[in-house]
């Protein structure tokens, strides 16, 4: 099992290609879990397919990404909300290598996913899983989500495919999420690794790594 967190989706940059190859492997089937969208941007199967159809905004995207790594459009299969139905997202995802996790909202991915009865069958996947965002944070046991302003913050529950410590996506290293990264420092007693546009966390196997831009904050030791 190996979890991949990032900030943004294109994963065929000079950065962070070399190490992924380890994971991404040419003719490997993908499945896409696009149920990160709020209900403001998708509310339709027309608007689904404008981003996640054939020649979508999103899928074109992800696609493009893949194929550096040998994995072509029709290797990536995508569970659609408005027309896939528990068995049929089901069977997507059992004969996946990889599942992809968009960025959107979070507390989106895994209503949906229960809505779907998957949670159980993403759990139990063996082989990678890959997220940016939303699909980042979703993929810890615990995650947080840093409002717009400094007292906005909240805890949720994603899946255990990790814990121990807690991630910050698309970190800019504005005042706002430090502040926020300090509170759930102390609040939680647990380091948060804060990933850039360029930074993803590896949990391999249980074996943790950082490549690129990634910082790590961790409660201070009591003087002496």
């Amino acid at each position: 099992m190996t979890n991949i967190l990032l900030s943004r989706y294109d994963i065929s940059k000079r950065w962070c290609f070399k190490d992924f190859k380890k994971y991404l492997k040419k003719g490997d089937r993908v499945a896409v879990v696009a149920f990160s969208f709020r209900d403001g941007e998708i509310s339709s199967r027309e608007d689904w397919d404008k981003f996640y159809g054939e020649d979508g905004i999103f899928s074109k995207a992800i696609e493009k990404s893949f194929k550096h790594y040998g994995i072509h459009p029709e290797d990536v299969e995508y569970i659609d909300y408005f027309r896939d139905n528990p068995a049929s997202a089901k069977r997507k995802i059992q004969k996946a290598d990889i599942i992809y996790l968009p960025g959107g909202a979070p507390e989106k991915i895994m209503s949906r996913v229960i809505e779907f009865d998957l949670y159980d069958v993403i759990e139990n996947h063996d082989g990678v899983v890959i997220g940016f965002g939303a699909g980042a944070q979703v993929q810890l046991a615990n995650y947080h989500i840093t409002g717009d302003d400094r007292g906005n913050l909240c805890y949720s529950l994603g899946f255990r495919f990790a814990e121990g410590f807690y991630v910050e996506v698309d970190y800019a290293r504005d005042e706002t999420q430090n502040h926020c990264i300090r509170r759930v420092v102390t609040e939680r007693g647990l380091p948060v690794f804060a990933i850039g546009e360029e930074g993803a966390v590896i949990v391999d196997d249980g074996i943790m790594s950082v490549i690129g831009d990634v910082s790590c904050f961790r409660k201070r030791e009591a003087a002496g």
